[in-house]
């Protein structure tokens, strides 16, 4: 039939032509992903409602019976900010941050030890160093943990420990859907993301986290997509239970940037940042790696840290717990309750209650403690300017955003994701300029090594999770010929078992290739094979019969690559060369020779990289300015 349709033979040639495009789409990789994030999401979101509603219930225990303190909590988690002034038992808080770390390390001794800490740290030393692999029962004890140490007035934050929850159960799902190594870390970062942009309402700046906080200095692309769907639904499930507010209720008329000025004050807030925070982190490590070093029962130093911050929280209750609700009451610029004098005394106690809390074994995030002393130094700048009648149009509160996210971004390394907290805490990107100028001065003038992550490493070629990506650049350079050894034991498979052993031992070798007339492989034998005959059989058993027929081999000119790539799968530590031409065994290649020519490789690349490095020196000592890892390993050394 003909059809007189206008445009039809047009239309009829693009569907042929659209049929026929290959498409690159990975479909099954989106499926696989979003599931996965999916699922995330949705046990991020309801392990922070669960680890939200059990650190009030302990706050009320401890803290509102015990002592009668009730801390002030953010504007974003109650209609008016309640909190007491008079604290009624103020000689019981010591026994009872005590107590509550007694618990903490009777707990975490017993049932899981890497619950301890602030969780964020483990959770990249499990991406790095463990394959993805987090126990099964880490989310339940890490939840209990952080809980008791947050509501007896422990100082920490509740987004690290969310974030191992989260992650936790990422390892979980890696293993109950036999994802493979890369895949289950993936899913570990993204459950990090999705946790803390759960419980403290970013759920962009947690997505982006996840990708960030792995690296000082690069990016794990990889995690963006499955963070961003497990972060959003994580966020979408703890919004439902606790409403859509920001975690802090900020006065939106007057965060503003609107004078190039400002950006002076800015800059020196970037720069006390990144002072403040080298000192933090050195505070941390010092008071952290005392306890370590001190000779007693492991469960009872989070008690003694307890009883150290209890005594510090007597004379300012600021300190305890999560501090949000203060920090809230400094963006509310309430000076009768919080005066200037106050607001510093608070940052130096915080960081030292936060240190000896969590150094000592206690189980709480860094990330909330590390928002609260960036929020509060801003203040304390941000006041002291206007007390001396400078940059009085820069609204307070505008500093402490500024502050908070600069800080956090110098002390975890993370400076993109931080800025985009700032952005998702104001609803916009009216900061965005200070942001940026402030957070990337302090990121810079703090050192790539002065973070509070200390399992951060510098970039994805340090990462153990990344070393075969690097290592093939220069094993594809690499053939197996290079490396390979001649063949000591070509045997045929006639020879008995007790012969081969006496060969075997006179060689000192581990394999065995079993070869026709022409030197054609035919199979191998291993030692161990040979000793599973008692001896008596050994006289009359055959090669023959216990060699494996199909073996793993390599071609004279494969790559070291491929050949590493066929060892490493097969958990084989040598095998049989076979030439290009004919097939015949030529000799065989080991894991071991091969790194060891590895290893002289990156030798010669190493020393001619530092010989062009000293034929370029600018400065005269021998660093050549576009060289980052020279300068690291310079530094590292000095």
């Amino acid at each position: 039939m003909k059809t007189d349709l206008p445009y039809y033979h047009q239309i009829k040639s693009i569907i042929r032509t659209l049929r026929g495009m290959k498409w690159n789409l990975d479909f099954s990789y989106f499926r696989k992903w979003i599931l996965i994030g999916f699922l995330l999401g949705v046990v991020a979101g309801l392990g922070a409602v669960a680890l939200f509603l059990s650190v009030e219930f302990f706050t009320g225990l401890f803290l509102e019976i015990g002592t009668g303190y009730t801390p002030p909590l953010p504007g974003g988690f109650q209609g008016n900010l309640s909190y007491t002034l008079f604290i009624e038992k103020p000689w019981l808080i010591p026994l009872i941050t005590g107590l509550g770390g007694l618990l903490v390390g009777l707990i975490t001794t017993r049932f899981s030890p890497e619950s301890e800490g602030h969780g964020t740290d483990a959770v990249i030393d499990a991406y790095h160093h463990k394959s993805g692999n987090i126990r099964a029962r880490v989310p339940l004890v890490k939840a209990v943990a952080s809980s008791i140490t947050i509501g007896s007035g422990g100082s920490g934050g509740t987004e690290g420990p969310a974030g191992q929850i989260a992650a936790g159960f990422g390892s979980l799902i890696g293993k109950l859907f036999k994802l493979n190594e890369d895949e289950r870390r993936i899913a570990v970062a993204a459950g990090l993301g999705a946790g803390i942009g759960s419980i403290f309402k970013i759920p962009l700046g947690g997505a982006v986290f996840s990708a960030e906080v792995f690296y000082r200095r690069d990016f794990e692309v990889r995690a963006l997509i499955p963070g961003l769907v497990a972060s959003v639904t994580g966020y979408t499930v703890f919004g439902f239970v606790f409403g859509w507010d920001r975690l802090f209720t900020i006065p939106l008329d007057l965060v503003k940037y609107t004078h190039p000025v400002s950006l002076i004050l800015y800059a020196i807030v970037g720069l006390v940042s990144a002072g403040v925070s080298i000192g933090y982190v050195k505070v941390f490590y010092t008071i952290s790696d005392y306890f370590t070093k001190i000779r007693i029962p492991k469960y009872l130093k989070p008690a003694i840290g307890g009883v150290l911050v209890g005594l510090m929280g007597i004379a300012f209750p600021q300190i305890l717990g999560t501090s949000y609700g203060w920090l809230q009451i400094a963006i509310n610029k309430d000076y009768v309750l919080f005066p200037l004098l106050m607001i510093g005394s608070v940052i130096i106690l915080k960081i030292l209650a936060t240190s000896v809390t969590i150094g000592s074994g206690g189980s709480a995030g860094v990330f909330g403690p590390s928002m609260v002393i960036g929020g509060l130094l801003g203040a304390f700048i941000g006041t002291a300017f206007h007390l001396l009648g400078l940059f009085t149009w820069i609204d307070v509160t505008s500093v402490i955003i500024v502050s908070m996210v600069s800080f956090f971004g110098a002390t975890a390394k993370t400076p993109i994701s931080s800025i985009i907290m700032g952005s998702e805490l104001t609803g916009g990107y009216a900061l965005l300029a200070p942001m940026m100028l402030a957070t990337f001065i302090a990121y810079i003038m703090s050192g790539q090594h002065n973070s509070i992550f200390r399992n951060q490493v510098l970039n994805r070629s340090d990462s153990p999770a990344h070393r075969m990506e690097y290592q093939r650049v220069i094993l594809s350079d690499l053939y197996v010929k290079d490396v390979m050894k001649d063949p000591v034991n070509k045997l045929s498979k006639d020879i008995s078992i007790i012969e081969a052993l006496q060969i075997m031992n006179r060689n000192n070798s581990k394999m065995i290739m079993v070869v026709n007339d022409k030197d054609a492989l035919q199979g191998v034998v291993y030692r161990y094979k040979l000793f599973e005959f008692p001896e008596e059989y050994r006289k009359s058993v055959k090669l023959e019969s216990i060699m494996i027929k199909d073996p793993f081999f390599a071609y004279r000119s494969d790559s070291l690559h491929h050949a590493l790539v066929r060892l490493s799968s097969n958990d084989l530590q040598e095998m049989p060369v076979l030439s290009n031409e004919d097939n015949k065994v030529i000799g065989i290649v080991t894991i071991a020779d091969l790194v060891k020519l590895y290893d002289t490789e990156v030798e010669k690349i190493m020393k001619k990289r530092n010989q062009t490095n000293l034929s370029i020196d600018i400065n005269g000592d021998g660093i050549n300015k576009n060289d980052e890892h020279h300068i690291t390993d310079k530094t590292t050394n000095k």
